[in-house]
Formats: structure tokens, C-alpha cells, sequence
């Protein structure tokens, strides 16, 4: 069942966002994009733009000032024409150009490259007549088309504060010369461009604010959302414990079945408990095969003692090592000294009882 949208009241995670993305739903201004033809557009203009023109000009003014020297005969006007069409194309296809490529990088800018067929499956409540009122009535759109108002005003306030001033010059400008007009045109021009790209930035700032801010809402989640989301990602929390559980448990039996393998066991002589394994030639230190605290420190005794390992209490050695040393790693240098004592107390002792056995064979033998 769908929750109601007055639950979503919780922040949209990352992961949330980044679906969204795949879906094609993303933050975007089409204000930004304006924003990138119109400074492209002034860009290529002023460029070479301007040069091209006042060529222009120079060409044409011969139709308006000496039009009877204008041969018409045999392929004169199909040159012409053509000339004229190349003069013009020049301009055009250049700014058009670099107007088609801003226009594309201001999309880039704001989604990066994405591509998703979401957008292209056809939905049926998208032909809905009540669906599409809706849309064309609803909040979106009236803010849409209230931001849309405010740029025309704005645009409209902005050009008239420009031309005001250029006012008594527009009933000379019908008087002169189209090369002595083209400058005075050109620096209007530019300045009402320029005016429009700031009015244009500010807007494609603000919009693009907004469209955020309407895609995160957009997004908002239900705490229930939120646990279904950490599961889907992180698993079942009760699933994770008992695996941890199990994991938990088989490193304890790995552990444990290490116990007979032993050289010494030191304890605390109840609380701690530290096996470690010494072997001449192979350990370059001893190697703690096991360790535990109060019950499987006690577990621990039980298997070294059913074994016939060495069990040494020393306290505060079994308090450190437990410490300082994680399983199948070398002892501390620190503890080396305290440790080599133990161990060669305890391989005297099994190296003379070894002696004393092979002694007591032969006794035997001789007999």
C-alpha cells in the first residue's frame, strides 16, 4: 500500500537520490541552459561576428545606394546570390553552432552524462485527461509560469532602463548612413545582451535552487522507507547477528581445536587465560594459538589440562598478553623475557622427563 506523503518526512539518502538519477529524474534549470546559448551566442558575435557583418553591410549598402549597377544578366544574379547566401551563412552557422554546443553543456553541466529509458516507457497516466490538468494546474506549473512572468517583467524593466537613454538619437539613426548606423545598432545591441545575461544568470541561479529543492522534497522518506532501505542494503539485522553469530562460534571451535597444539597455557588464574605455541627451528617467538576471558578461559584449561599442556599462572603476564597479542601473532618484545623464562622451565622439565623415561628403558632392557 502507498504511504501517505505527510509520512515521508525524513531526508532522501543517497542511495535514494542516485535511483532517482538512473530514472532520469534529476535537478535541472532550463534558465541555466539559457544561459549558456545567450553568452555563447555574444561570444561568437563579438568574435568575428562583427567583422563579418560590417562586410556585410558594406555589401549590401550597394542595393540600397547604386542598385542600377547591379548586373542581372546571364549568371550575374545567381552569383550574387550565392555570394550573398555564403556572406550569411558564415555568420549564422557559426553562432547557431556555438549556440547548439552551450546549450548542450549547460545540460552536461548540471546532470553529467546519463542516459535512461525511464522517460521513454509509455505511461498510461500520463494520456489521463484529470492527469494532465493537474499538471497543467498544479503548483508546478503555476510557479513555473509565475517565475516565467517575473523574467518578462524583469526583461521588459531592464531594456527600458537601456533605451531610455538612446532616445533622441532613434530620430537621427533613420538619417544616417547604414555604415555610419551599423556601430551605434551594434553598441545597443550589446549593451541590451549584456544586461540580459546578468538578469538571466540571476535567474538561472535562483531556478536552479528551486529545482533542487523540489527534487530533494521530491524524494523525501518514510522512516519506513528508511528500514527497508538499510536491509536492502545492509541485510536483515537479525540475519547479520546470527551469521555473526555462527561466525563467531566456528572461529571459537578453530580456536579451541589449537589448545592441545600448545606449548604453555598462562592464566590468571581463572579470568584470562593465553595459549601460546613455541617451536624451536619453525617460531621465531611464540605464537598465540588461543585466548579467552572468564568461560572460555575456563574451556581453555579444560582442554590443556584433558591434553597434558603446561598451565602456568602468572597474573599480570596473562593480563598483558591478552592485551597486547591477537590470535595467531608473535608475543610483544616486551614480554619475550617474562615468556622464554616459562618456556624453558617447561622444556627442561619435558626435556629431563624424556631423559628419565629413556634411562628408565633401558633399566629395563637390561633386566
Amino acid at each position: 500500500m502507498d504511504e501517505d506523503e505527510s509520512q515521508k518526512t525524513e531526508a532522501p539518502s543517497q542511495y535514494k537520490l542516485e535511483e532517482a538519477r538512473k530514472k532520469g529524474d534529476i535537478p535541472k534549470s532550463q534558465d541555466v541552459a539559457t544561459l549558456f546559448i545567450l553568452v555563447a551566442g555574444i561570444a561568437v558575435l563579438l568574435t568575428f561576428g562583427l567583422k563579418n557583418t560590417a562586410e556585410l553591410t558594406r555589401f549590401i549598402t550597394v542595393f540600397i545606394e547604386q542598385p542600377e549597377q547591379i548586373a542581372v544578366d546571364g549568371n550575374a544574379l545567381q552569383h550574387l546570390s550565392f555570394t550573398i547566401g555564403i556572406k550569411i551563412g558564415i555568420v549564422l552557422s557559426a553562432t547557431i553552432g556555438a549556440m547548439i554546443v552551450a546549450g548542450l553543456a549547460g545540460h552536461l553541466v548540471q546532470s553529467g552524462l546519463l542516459f535512461s529509458a525511464e522517460k521513454l516507457i509509455p505511461k498510461l497516466h500520463k494520456i489521463s485527461p484529470i492527469a494532465g490538468f493537474k499538471r497543467l494546474f498544479g503548483a508546478e506549473s503555476l510557479l513555473t509560469f509565475a517565475k516565467t512572468l517575473l523574467k518578462l517583467v524583469v526583461i521588459c524593466w531592464v531594456a527600458y532602463v537601456i533605451l531610455v537613454p538612446h532616445a533622441r538619437e532613434m530620430s537621427i539613426l533613420v538619417q544616417m548612413e547604414p555604415a555610419a548606423l551599423m556601430p551605434i545598432l551594434v553598441k545597443i545591441l550589446l549593451e541590451l545582451c549584456f544586461a540580459l545575461i546578468g538578469v538571466i544568470a540571476v535567474a538561472s541561479v535562483a531556478d536552479y535552487a528551486i529545482q533542487r529543492f523540489s527534487w530533494i522534497k521530491r524524494n523525501r522518506m518514510s522512516k519506513q522507507e528508511q528500514k527497508d532501505e538499510y536491509k536492502k542494503l545492509e541485510g536483515d539485522p537479525l540475519i547479520k547477528l546470527k551469521v555473526r553469530q555462527i561466525r563467531i562460534q566456528r572461529s571459537r571451535s578453530r580456536m579451541m581445536s589449537s589448545v592441545p597444539k600448545a606449548t604453555v597455557i598462562i592464566t590468571n588464574p581463572t579470568h584470562f587465560a593465553v595459549a601460546l605455541r613455541y617451536l624451536a627451528g619453525e617460531d621465531a617467538a611464540p605464537v598465540c594459538v588461543a585466548k579467552g576471558v572468564d568461560h572460555i578461559a575456563l574451556k581453555i584449561r579444560e582442554i590443556a589440562t584433558a591434553a597434558d599442556v603446561p598451565i602456568v599462572e602468572d597474573p599480570p603476564l596473562a593480563r598483558a598478553l591478552y592485551a597486547s597479542v591477537d590470535l595467531d601473532e608473535t608475543i610483544p618484545a616486551q614480554h619475550y623475557e617474562a615468556v622464554a623464562k616459562i618456556i624453558g622451565v617447561i622444556l627442561g622439565v619435558a626435556a629431563a622427563r624424556k631423559s628419565g623415561d629413556s634411562l628408565q628403558s633401558r633399566v629395563q632392557s637390561a633386566a
